[in-house]
């Protein structure tokens, strides 16, 4: 079988399954790509990480990233990218609508640990909303 492209909803899909991905920035004309943990909620990318670091770094001189998921199943693949603008915050308001991603899909904690509101209010990290602009997938057999 060729690869075919995957529909909105199938890209949509994959994102909302997945647990896992990476993000790809660039700044100063050099690509990095990181892995990372996350959550789709529609049209948009949760992640949370450290308040600093190269990827925040990179991020704030240039707010254009892609997120890219995969899923491998013995003989077959699927992939998706999606494109936008990330939004880097540190306030309670953010991480209250990431929490709440993530408890909406029961991923309540990181590394099976489970974190309250009032865990959020005490730790230290950055927020990244990415606003899908585009995405597109593709799948096949090995």
């Amino acid at each position: 079988m060729r690869p075919r492209d995957l529909t909105f909803q199938e890209c949509e899909a994959i994102l909302s399954e997945s647990r896992y991905g990476r993000l790809g920035l660039c700044a100063d004309g050099k690509p990095y790509v990181v892995p990372m943990s996350y959550v789709y909620s529609p049209g948009k990318i949760f992640l949370h990480s450290r308040s600093s670091g190269k990827k925040v770094d990179l991020a704030k001189k240039n707010l254009e990233v892609c997120f890219q998921v995969d899923l491998l199943d013995k003989d077959r693949w699927s992939s998706v990218i999606a494109y936008g603008k990330a939004r880097l915050s540190s306030d309670q308001e953010a991480k209250r609508r990431m929490f709440e991603s993530f408890t909406a899909r029961d991923l309540e904690g990181h590394g099976g640990k489970a974190f309250s509101r009032g865990d959020l209010k005490k730790m230290e990290m950055t927020i990244w909303e990415i606003e899908v602009e585009e995405m597109s997938g593709r799948e096949g057999i090995w």
